[in-house]
């Protein structure tokens, strides 16, 4: 991820922190060193320009609904534009646990409606519907992070 797209992912962040209202007070570790609460997983894509729309429609029509279906809990998503670069595609998303989404993540690349939908959309489009995927991290919060659950239901 550039320098800028960070700087604007973590202004991001923080709006979405101050927009879910009061702050939850943090749960203490289990008492064997493991955080209890969510994680969060940030994931950015490298647009490719002649194909921007092609790759919202589906992820907005058809990869949403899908995610859903596998559990996945979408807290945002942005666009960076930097300065020079293409354009940076970024989403933020809530797992209660690691194994959660590790799970989730294998459902959702097995599903047959989705193959069926990337397989579609290579077939229509002159060239690659996306870029590299430039971060896919896990985060988990501290234990002393005044928000622990970003869609307030900590």
């Amino acid at each position: 991820m550039t320098r800028h797209a960070k700087m604007i992912a973590a202004a991001l962040l923080c709006g979405v922190l101050a927009w879910q209202g009061p702050l939850h007070a943090a749960r203490p570790d289990a008492g064997n060193g493991t955080r209890q609460g969510p994680i969060h997983q940030l994931r950015v894509y490298e647009m490719v320009e002649r194909n921007e729309d092609a790759f919202n429609r589906r992820f907005r029509d058809h990869a949403l609904g899908i995610m859903r279906r596998h559990g996945f809990n979408v807290v945002a998503i942005w666009e960076s534009r930097p300065a020079s670069g293409p354009t940076e595609f970024v989403y933020l998303l809530q797992w209660p646990d690691r194994a959660t989404k590790e799970k989730a993540w294998a459902a959702f690349m097995a599903d047959e409606e989705w193959k069926a939908i990337k397989r579609e959309s290579v077939r229509k489009l002159d060239g690659p519907i996306m870029g590299e995927i430039l971060e896919d991290k896990t985060l988990e919060l501290v234990d002393y992070s005044p928000q622990r659950d970003l869609l307030g239901t900590d």
